[in-house]
């Protein structure tokens, strides 16, 4: 399990523990986080579950793959040092703490 932090657009924060081998969508959607809304289930085939890593966490993070790298091209403001689809990344333990932000909507 590793304690992940979900912040809204607008400042509200939730902390929920998310089960190791699960995505960090799937840990939004599986605690009712509003602002992810994974409209593809999490097949990397559209941009609505983008957020904003915590700047302490983007080394951390595997690297973008091309086909991530191509549908953020679709994220509502996507910044191309911090943006991430939540589907392609994977919970282990060393994320214990990881911060994201939801943008202001999703597309």
């Amino acid at each position: 399990m590793a304690k992940i932090t979900y912040v809204e657009h607008g400042g509200t924060e939730h902390v929920v523990e998310v089960a190791t081998g699960l995505t960090v969508m799937e840990g939004a959607r599986d605690n009712n986080i509003p602002g992810i809304e994974a409209d593809c289930g999490g097949a990397c085939a559209c941009s609505t579950c983008h957020v904003y890593v915590d700047p302490d966490w983007m080394e951390k993070l595997p690297a973008k793959d091309d086909m991530e790298e191509d549908m953020l091209d679709f994220a509502y403001e996507p910044d191309p040092a911090r943006s991430r689809l939540t589907c392609q990344i994977k919970v282990t333990d060393a994320l214990d703490g990881l911060r994201v932000q939801m943008p202001e909507k999703q597309i």
